[in-house]
């Protein structure tokens, strides 16, 4: 076992860290073991960077560089401590993030965790560090006001211009560490099916739609607004030529648009992190023909009002064609169909093309058969075989 070269500095962070609410009692300690979460080691390691909080009365940030100036190597085997001192009248527990730093001030380590203070004691814990490549202090990390908030920002990269790209990395929002995290990125296009984050171009990542009745996962892009992803109306077609989608350039065809409004969720709670949708065809007729551009697996469902649609799973509930009542709502009709309630009606009926002018239809009529298409109330460039 090769002896700490992090532990001589114990003194740097109790004069860093000097809390003198009651300095009668003795001081507690947490002391920190390092490794590296994976069989392979973190190395150049020149700086380790501890943030300690505590609600609002605690706030720091300690820097331990190695004690012989000289890079570490974090594995799985070695030893490397350091310790983080408070006064004697500090307790509970305390909220860490230790970051491991190269010599470009890049995290290459990470792990964030709550340890609780023995009050007058030593803490022992050990910091499994996820490897990464994160250079975010280079690019400035994910704008909180661009993505449209409503949830937490991950320490780490920034997944829709992450700095990593430039070694054909990605960056990954990772649920277990809750951080954003540099991995080794792919050529899929956003809409190609995939097997692991490595399948997906650099500022996409796989996503698995299987907790939502699908088995089929997709490289989704991340924006942080609409500019984002208007220009990327075409992303299911190309998706078709990389062989990931039932159909290509259908999409445009349809005048949808694809937007900033796939929520990204860990642990089933919303974070910060948005994906672009498909700009897919919910119309009956290209549901049929199968060109609604969306990846093998997906189908091309009217999500929201004013003809906003994405490519998302029909799950087992959406079954319902023409004619089929949904006293349920949309949640029952299949794709190319949505639930009609004006008129005191629950019906499931085609989509069509509308191009609404108030509620008059202004597109051919030419897709209902016997039927007319319709204009929908919060919709216009859709409407309803009626």
């Amino acid at each position: 076992m090769r002896s700490s070269r992090l532990v001589a500095l114990v003194s740097l962070a109790s004069l860093a860290m000097v809390l003198t609410l009651a300095c009668s009692k003795p001081k507690s300690f947490i002391v920190l073991t390092l490794r590296s979460a994976e069989l392979t080691p973190i190395t150049g390691v020149t700086a380790v960077v501890v943030t300690v909080k505590q609600g609002t009365s605690l706030s720091m940030t300690l820097t331990y560089p190695p004690k012989d100036g000289q890079p570490l190597t974090l594995d799985q085997s070695d030893t490397n401590d350091l310790s983080v001192s408070f006064a004697g009248a500090r307790s509970g527990a305390v909220d860490l993030t230790v970051s491991a730093k190269n010599a470009a001030g890049c995290t290459i380590g990470f792990l964030s965790l709550s340890v609780p203070i023995r009050q007058g004691g030593v803490t022992p814990v050990t910091v499994d560090l996820a490897p990464q490549n994160d250079c975010s202090a280079v690019d400035g990390g994910v704008d909180v006001d661009g993505g449209g908030g409503g949830g937490d920002v991950f320490p780490g990269c920034n997944p829709v211009t992450p700095a990593c790209m430039i070694n054909g990395d990605t960056c990954q929002v990772n649920c277990t560490t809750h951080s954003g995290q540099c991995t080794p990125g792919g050529k899929g296009a956003p809409g190609t099916i995939c097997t692991a984050n490595s399948d997906c171009a650099p500022g996409s990542q796989c996503f698995d739609y299987s907790t939502t009745g699908c088995a089929v996962a997709v490289c989704l892009r991340f924006c942080d607004d609409a500019h984002g992803c208007s220009a990327r109306a075409a992303d299911a077609g190309v998706a078709a030529d990389a062989g990931g989608s039932d159909g290509g350039g259908a999409a445009s065809a349809a005048g949808t648009q694809s937007v900033c409004e796939g929520v990204v969720s860990c642990d089933g709670k919303a974070t910060a992190y948005h994906t672009c949708t498909f700009a897919c065809d919910p119309r009956a007729s290209a549901v049929t023909a199968h060109t609604s551009g969306c990846p093998t697996g997906l189908s091309c469902l009217v999500v929201g009002n004013m003809d906003q649609v994405d490519c998302a799973c029909p799950g087992s509930s959406l079954k319902g064609k023409d004619g089929d009542p949904c006293v349920m709502g949309g949640a029952q009709c299949g794709p190319g169909f949505v639930c009609n309630m004006m008129g005191g009606d629950s019906t499931c009926r085609a989509v069509c093309r509308c191009d609404a002018t108030g509620m008059t239809c202004t597109a051919p009529n030419s897709e209902c058969g016997d039927k007319v298409c319709s204009a929908l109330t919060n919709d216009t460039t859709f409407g309803v075989c009626l």
